[in-house]
């Protein structure tokens, strides 16, 4: 039964739902689970793996603020096409079963112990099993790109884009699934805390402050520099940062720094000191170690092997290179690139005019 007594102690287990609203219970009719799900999150293409196997689809959800929860289990084999996500993130912890899990270049085999994140702008294609029951959280990418802004203490040029891949059982997992369960209790102890809007701005900034600092993005780089950035930086400092972004792949010192941003080098390392605990070439650093993640996420049209690729951003020394890779990201270049050829490979499976366009030396 759904609406399971055992207390949502474990990435395992389901919430009690008795309190949660029932959209569908035991459905099986295609078009009706269609169009439900779809309104919940989004249009889609849904097709069923096995034909004679019918639809046993529950969905139930909760608000909290503008995040909504959902449990979803369809009950047979389903391929789900959505296209790309507009204005939202979704993680979905699979409870039981698995599923396997594309958006945009990267690919995961979900199960109890991997969760994933996946952010807007990115072809999604899943492959889910029967057996597969999962916990979903909803989040407006305005307000996770709002409240990245505001931990950097300056507009970002781009939405924030999560990784795929959310380890349950690693410091982030463990982090976010421990943010999640103490939302969920609160509200079936005590629901009425669901009324109070300041509340419900708590928990939503408990959950994007968490995903934001424990699981890898397009902007971890920055939030890596520092544990508590400054309330206020020096103007010249968010110039710098802004410089920086712009023109990563070009030839940059200290001095030239310095001199672009128009104060003195040994001013502008001391305020990047007490500002991000980082100078400037370490900031720059990270920064063009975050634009090589990417390219190999997205597979670059730019570079023909790795080596270029690190050379291209500014390592000319690849055992260098590799080394501050592993240990920015947990994983060696070439592991993240084979992620990439995955995803690449489901996508020539559909459509053969898709070309790899990144190899290993």
């Amino acid at each position: 039964m759904l609406n399971s007594p055992n207390p949502f102690s474990s990435c395992a287990e389901r919430p009690n739902l008795s309190s949660w609203r029932r959209e569908l219970s035991n459905a099986t009719d295609f078009d009706e689970v269609t169009d439900v799900v779809g309104r919940a999150f989004k249009p889609h293409a849904m097709t069923l793996r096995d034909p004679e196997r019918a639809l046993n689809t529950q969905l139930y959800s909760k608000k909290v603020g503008q995040i909504s929860l959902h449990l979803l289990e369809y009950g047979a084999e389903v391929k789900v096409e959505p296209d790309c996500f507009e204005g939202f993130v979704l993680v979905e912890i699979p409870l039981r079963g698995g599923g396997r899990y594309r958006c945009g270049r990267e690919s995961l085999d979900g199960d109890t112990a991997h969760a994933v994140v996946m952010s807007p702008g990115k072809p999604v294609h899943l492959d889910l099993a029967p057996s597969l029951s999962q916990l979903i959280v909803k989040l407006d990418q305005r307000l996770i790109d709002r409240t990245c802004a505001a931990h950097l203490g300056c507009q970002t040029r781009e939405p924030v884009s999560f990784d795929l891949g959310l380890d349950l059982g690693g410091r982030a997992g463990r982090a976010w699934m421990s943010t999640l369960r103490h939302a969920i209790e609160g509200s079936e102890t005590f629901p009425e805390l669901l009324d109070n809007a300041i509340y419900c701005a708590h928990i939503e900034q408990m959950l994007i402050d968490a995903l934001l600092y424990a699981h890898p993005h397009n902007f971890s780089h920055r939030f890596a520099l520092t544990h508590a950035l400054p309330a206020v930086a020096p103007a010249y400092v968010r110039r710098a940062v802004e410089y920086l972004e712009a023109h990563a792949a070009e030839p940059i010192t200290i001095e030239s720094l310095a001199q672009a941003i128009g104060v003195s080098a040994r001013a502008l390392f001391n305020a990047f000191r007490s500002t991000y605990d980082q100078t400037p070439m370490g900031y720059l650093r990270e920064l063009r170690l975050q634009r090589v993640h990417d390219a190999l996420l997205e597979g670059t049209p730019h570079a023909e092997t790795l080596t270029q690729l690190a050379v291209q951003w500014g390592f000319f020394h690849y055992g260098r290179f590799a080394r501050y890779y592993s240990e920015r990201f947990g994983e060696r270049p070439q592991d993240t690139l084979r992620r990439s050829r995955t995803g690449a490979s489901a996508d020539r499976a559909v459509n053969p005019a898709v070309n790899p366009v990144v190899k290993r030396d």
